[in-house]
């Protein structure tokens, strides 16, 4: 996904570049895309005139009605740096993609998810594209070990995690159920559920971890009391 940091010079850029890319990051300003996701990478595109540069960014914060917040690396600081210095020239804006092409790339996404090997499935679970993380695990091939690496991955997406909670041959199982309730990715609701699939060994730590997010620490207090 890509999201796009408009600016109509060099000069306005600047301001943000001090007092915003210092920091570690940009606001996005506009509306906040139905598709986007918390901590999800995206691709972020910086335009100040006729230049711009595209870098590899991180969803950090959302705010309806103003923007989103993201974070760069150091990379990707220099080369937006490098772009309200004036270092980059004007470009041509590349073609855009025939919607035909982009859709038949989803098709082959959701193929490869469906019914390739475990690079395959590797591979789709780190494509930025989320939407299609969960096609994982309609595969046939999926191993007990995968998922259980699966359930600790806190960049899959989080319909993925939830319809992976709520499958009985998975969600039951105490060494998956406590990795998806440690995932900061799973809804609280749907963990706070899954504690009561957490061995009792397990349920001690998540009593006494700090770590542990409050309702889910609740959760496990109160079924340690039973």
């Amino acid at each position: 996904m890509r999201v796009v940091a408009s600016y109509p010079d060099r000069a306005a850029l600047e301001v943000d570049v001090a007092q915003q890319l210092a920091k570690g990051g940009l606001l996005v300003r506009g509306e906040v895309p139905a598709d986007v996701e918390l901590f999800a990478a995206v691709e972020l595109e910086v335009t100040a005139g006729d230049a711009s540069v595209c870098v590899a960014a991180q969803v950090l914060q959302m705010f309806p009605g103003i923007g989103v917040a993201v974070g760069v690396d150091a990379a990707a600081r220099a080369q937006i740096e490098a772009l309200a210095r004036g270092e980059i020239a004007a470009v041509a804006a590349a073609p855009a993609r025939p919607r035909a092409n982009h859709a038949a790339e989803m098709l082959e996404k959701i193929q490869r998810a469906l019914n390739g090997d475990r690079d395959a499935r590797q591979a789709v679970l780190r494509d930025p594209n989320r939407t299609i993380h969960v096609h994982v695990l309609r595969n046939p091939g999926l191993q007990l070990d995968e998922v259980a690496a699966i359930a600790r991955m806190t960049t899959v997406s989080t319909e993925l995690l939830t319809q992976l909670a709520g499958r009985r041959e998975y969600g039951h199982r105490p060494e998956i159920a406590i990795a998806l309730v440690r995932n900061p990715t799973l809804p609280v609701p749907v963990a706070v559920e899954l504690v009561a699939r957490v061995n009792e060994a397990d349920l001690k730590l998540l009593a006494k971890d700090n770590r542990t997010r409050e309702p889910i620490q609740r959760a496990a207090r109160k079924r340690l009391l039973r």
